[in-house]
Parts: C-alpha cells; structure tokens; sequence
C-alpha cells in the first residue's frame, strides 16, 4: 500500500532495492539524487502511487544535506533582503517538522548579543530597500522589529516561546563581553540528526510497490530516452526508460544537465564550512542553547551544541567544483577569531577541533555577493529528447517538503495522476512514542540502550532493538552507546557501503567528540565481515577515514 509509512515488514536491503529497480525497467519518474530534496520527492510520490526509482552515483545524503547548520529556521536574516514570502514558508515548516518529526526536531533558544542600540539602523534600512549591498553591524531596534515580523510569520502551528529581551547586565550569559547592551533570545528549531530523517523517509518509500533506491550506481544517457545503469558491486547493467526525469542532484545540477545533452547555468555553488569542537567549558557555558552573534564586521555567525560537541559556522565561498569539501585555513582562522570574541573568558583554539564539514549550498545562480544572494527554491522545467526534465534548484532544509510537494504536483499531471495523499501534516516514519519497558521486557536491552536507540531512530528504535537481541552482541569498542549488532543493521538496512558511508551518515558518531582510531578499525571490521570484504578492505577503509578531516582532524 503507497500510503503506509509504518510498514511491519523488514527493510529492503541494497541488493533487493537492486533487484527492484531491475524488475522495472519502465519507472514513470527517474529522480537522480539523493539528498534530502530527491529523498523528500520520492517519499511523496511513493504516497500517491506513482513508480519511480530514485539512484545516486554517490551515497544518499553525501552532499549539503548533511553538512548543514543541523537547524529548522524560519530565516530571521532573510528578511533584510525581503524574502517574505520564503520566510513565511520557512517557519511555517520549521513548525510542522516540530510537529511532525518530534523525535529529530527539538526546540532550540538562539541568543543574540546585541551591540547597538540604534547604529547599524540605517544601513539596514539601505540593504532592505536595495540600495546597499555593504555589511553592517546589527542593531536592538532592527533586530526587535524583525523579530515580531518572524513570530508572526510563524504564527501558524506554533509551538514556540515568544522571544524576550534581557537589558540588564545580571541576566547576561556569564563572560558576556562589556560593550553588549542587550541580550535578545528566540527560539528555532534543532534537527538532531538530519542524516536519520533522510533515512526513514527512504525507508518508508522503498516499501512502497513500484517504488526503490539505489545508491553508489554508474549511469549514463544514451538517447532517445534511455539510461544505462550499472551497479559496480554486482557488475549488472540494465537500462531504464522512464517517462520522466527529475534532477535532484543540487550543487552539480548543471554538470547532470550536461550529461543529458542540455546545456544550463541554473545553479551558484557556495560552500559553506562549519567547525565541529570539542570544548567542554563551552559546551557547559552555552547551557544547552545556540549564539548567534556577529563577526564584528556585520555578518552573523552561529554556534550549536550538537550533542557533546559544538557546531559553529557558516563561511561562504564560491565554487564551481561540485566535489570540492575542502576547508581552507581562512575559514578556520575566521571561524575561531570570531567565536573568541563571544566570550571574555573562554578561548577556543585549533586543539579543540574533532573534525570540520563542508557543503555546497546550491543557490539559484546570480551575481553579486554571496552572503545576500536569494535563498528560495526554484523547479525548472525543460526537455530531453522527448523526456520532461524538471531540475530542483536552491532550497533549504527546512523547506525540502514544501519543494518536494510542488514537484510531485508537477510530476503528477505530466504521468496523469491526480494527488490521493499529501505529506502535509503527516508525521514522518519514526514519530511517535515507544514503550520503553515493554520494549525493554521484549528485547531484553537495558532501558538505557533503549533509550539511546529512539534517541537516534524514534519509533523505528523498535526493529533495531529487536534485531540487536536477536544475536550475541556487544559494544563497539570505544564509542560509547553503539552496538556491534547496530552497525550490522544499518549496514544492511541503509545500505552503507563504505565506512564513509557508516561514520558520516548512519551515526552520530563524530558528534561525540570522541571518535578514535580503535573505534574506526572495530566499525570497519564489522562493516567488511557483513559486506563479506577482507582485511585489507577493512585496513583501506579505516586508513581513508582517519585521514579524513570530516571524520577526524589533523590539523592539517
């Protein structure tokens, strides 16, 4: 049944998925990508019983879906470039991903230190009128006025506290640096693990008939219509014609376009990197809430706990290599110069870095600078051949549903489908409570692991416990909360093929702050004797994460 998101039988492994996507040469939708947009549109379509086949020549969610701020936002500086009408999309679907995705969507307090009373007002009122495009700092009454602009916009659903303003020095955060004048907090929302929600939506859709995913495929276009896909681990090539395409594949949308024949600059890659630390004083200080401050130059920086760590970012840098992750030494000496100056007493340095994440934001191409360059989503529509294109360019995380809702409605009347289902107001997969003693009687798993399981997974903590009980199990060593039967399940049933795969996109792991070669070498082993890989897969796979800044820092 397409309308079943809480299906009793067991996930689809890679090969089944595989085995699908040969069983139906003839999908209506081929999706190519598979982050969050991709994923979001194959949920909805899955829903409303079109077939379609989703394939990523790389992991699901290897791109700037999981090297994201990890936030639900309205978009508070969105408004200065007057971008009501994403704002208003915005927190409208920050609060329903609160609703509806209650187990990996928390509330979250943002405090902001304000500087200045009044300077800065006039250069804003020049950037929100388009006259200016010069940075400038942020001031009480611009920063008040916005936000009863942005609580209002948020009005529906709403869940969240309204904001309040701190003007006398004892309420400050402890270490609040002398020339603040004010402190102003509001509330977003914080997602815990954007990689897992991606997941479940994947799973959900995938058992779905006429519906599958398949991730690290070779594919190329052979026209009129025709896609040869190859699969490198079982070395089966079988070709698809599908009656439309949608390209979902985000900052190299126009290098896919290009494969297809169809010349197109759709899209202005700007990466953005973010420092993950481990810095328990910090970590303590911050009391559980997000800082957004600014730089001293009038751009807004933020800080996140995430877990037991930080996440602080963003910076923005042009690119045109889709590809390219890497973290320049500028943007790390920026990142740690600005967040020393949110407090007198606390110092952040190089030593605290675990790891760093880069992605590249795939914004709608223009000129100017990137900082105020448009943040809405855009669906173009072209032809292949005979085959309607539609790419999705731009977007936020916040607002993949409202994206990927708009493309199933144009996808629907192109295979001449009429909507029977809609993701609005639906909760996702894992929503929902558990038992935990009744879990914890059936499993036999001490409440703790429970606890720790629908942390990550929701309701879809359930199967996993099961399955943990079902074997010998035991610790991974040296992450802490991990079992060895747990990397054996998400191995299977999220299809990771690669350690990569299993360290930054099946776990958390690297937000603990703690993740260490024995961990690396213990993961891996499980992975290549579930994947039924040598050891000298299993010391190749560990030696290219240890070296990988996302997972471990270096230093270098």
């Amino acid at each position: 049944m397409f309308s079943n998101e809480k299906n009793s039988q067991p996930p689809q492994t890679r090969q089944s998925a595989w085995e699908a996507l040969k069983a139906n040469p003839t999908p209506e939708v081929l999706i190519i990508g598979g982050g969050v947009n991709g994923v979001g549109l194959l949920r909805d379509l899955s829903l409303n019983g079109v077939s379609a086949t989703l394939i990523d020549s790389g992991d699901f969610c290897s791109g700037a879906s999981s090297a994201s701020s990890r936030m639900a936002h309205g978009g508070l500086r969105y408004l200065e470039g007057r971008e009501f009408d994403l704002v208003r999309e915005s927190a409208r679907e920050r609060n329903m991903l609160l609703h509806d995705a209650g187990h990996l969507v928390k509330p979250l307090e943002v405090v902001v230190p304000v500087l200045h009373w009044v300077k800065g007002l006039p250069q804003t009122a020049l950037r929100f009128f388009g006259l200016s495009r010069t940075p400038g700092p942020l001031s009480f009454i611009a920063l008040k006025s916005g936000l009863l602009v942005y609580e209002r916009f948020g009005a529906i659903r709403r869940t969240l506290p309204h904001h309040r303003v701190v003007m006398r020095r004892s309420g400050f955060p402890s270490g609040t640096p002398q020339p603040i004048c004010a402190v102003i907090s509001y509330y977003d929302g914080q997602i815990t693990g954007p990689e897992a929600l991606i997941f479940e939506m994947l799973g959900a859709a995938i058992d779905c008939d006429g519906v599958t995913a398949v991730n690290h495929l070779e594919w190329s276009y052979r026209a009129p219509g025709q896609f040869v896909i190859t699969d490198p681990v079982s070395n089966e090539t079988v070709t698809l014609k599908p009656r439309m395409v949608v390209n979902a594949t985000g900052a190299a949308i126009d290098r896919v376009n290009d494969r297809l024949g169809l010349s197109s600059q759709l899209v202005r890659g700007v990466k953005g990197a973010h420092l993950v630390l481990h810095h328990p004083t910090l970590h303590q200080r911050m009391c559980g809430r997000a800082f957004y401050f600014d730089d001293g130059h009038g751009r807004m920086v933020i800080c996140l706990p995430v877990q037991d760590v930080i996440l602080v970012g963003t910076t923005e840098v042009e690119t045109h290599d889709p590809q390219d992750h890497s973290v320049m030494a500028s943007e790390i000496d920026y990142l740690l110069t600005s967040l020393n100056s949110l407090f007198d007493d606390v110092r952040v340095t190089a030593e605290h870095i675990v790891a760093v994440t880069s992605g590249i934001r795939p914004l709608q191409a223009s000129s100017g600078s990137a900082t105020q360059a448009a943040r809405d989503h855009a669906l173009i529509q072209d032809r292949v051949d005979h085959l309607p294109l539609i790419s999705l360019v731009g977007g936020k995380w916040t607002t993949f549903r409202a994206f990927t809702a708009l493309a199933a409605d144009v996808v629907l009347n192109h295979v001449g489908k009429a909507r029977t289902a809609s993701t609005l107001d639906r909760p996702y997969p894992g929503a929902g409570a558990i038992d935990v003693a009744q879990l914890t009687q059936r499993s036999g798993l001490s409440t703790a692991h429970i606890e720790q399981l629908y942390a990550r997974y929701g309701t879809l903590a359930e199967p996993i416990a099961l399955f943990c009980a079902q074997g010998d199990d035991a610790p991974v060593d040296d992450a802490p909360g991990y079992s060895q039967r747990e990397i054996i399940w998400l191995t299977r049933y999220r299809m990771a093929l690669s350690l990569e795969d299993m360290i930054l996109r099946r776990t958390n792991i690297v937000m603990t702050g703690r993740l260490s070669i024995t961990a690396l070498e213990h993961i891996s082993a499980i992975m290549a004797d579930t994947l039924g890989h040598d050891k000298a897969w299993a010391k190749a796979q560990f030696q290219g994460c240890a070296g990988d800044p996302r997972i471990l820092w270096n230093g270098k």
